[in-house]
């Protein structure tokens, strides 16, 4: 029995054996066989240096800013002029509204909401409430002409859906 112990250890001191001897083979490979490493060096590295004129010395230019299409007032839908209308509150970039007016089923609603004008883009949302009791949020954006005479946007309405809302100042 003491023989069968001593079995795992022969076999381990020869495997070590025989992976130190294979390290060291491969790693004097050349030495064995005769062939020289190339110990070449890094190609040196040329610096070159760019000469540039002086930068010449400018003041920026002035930006004006466009002046804000002035939008407040009453307007009204051009397809259906007296079924509502909307009275805008602007004030610089900013502005409110109250819109009322019926809906070609016969139901009555009122509007509140708010948005910015940027150039002549606008975005504003909003609430309504309809006679019936249902009550819609949405978010419009459109553009405003140069002019601020007519405003156009395509919305998107809890309950109406996607749409295109004209107005047109009174």
């Amino acid at each position: 029995m003491a023989e069968s112990n001593q079995n795992p250890a022969i076999a381990a001191a020869i495997i070590g054996v025989i992976g130190s001897i294979s390290v060291a083979i491969i790693t004097n490979w050349d030495k064995l066989t005769g062939q020289q490493k190339d110990a070449a060096s890094p190609p040196a590295q040329q610096i070159v240096t760019a000469t540039y004129p002086p930068i010449a010395k400018t003041t920026p230019a002035v930006v004006e800013s466009s002046p804000v299409i002035d939008i407040s007032g009453d307007w009204y839908n051009p397809a259906a002029p007296t079924a509502g209308g909307t009275h805008i509150d602007q004030q610089s970039d900013s502005f409110e509204f109250q819109g009322w007016g019926m809906l070609a089923q016969g139901i009555g609603y009122t509007s509140k909401g708010s948005g910015n004008l940027i150039a002549q883009t606008l975005t504003y949302d909003y609430t309504a409430q309809y006679q019936n009791g249902w009550v819609s949020k949405g978010n419009c954006t459109g553009t405003v002409t140069p002019n601020g005479a007519k405003i156009t946007a395509t919305c998107t309405d809890t309950i109406m859906g996607t749409y295109v809302s004209a107005g047109v100042r009174q």
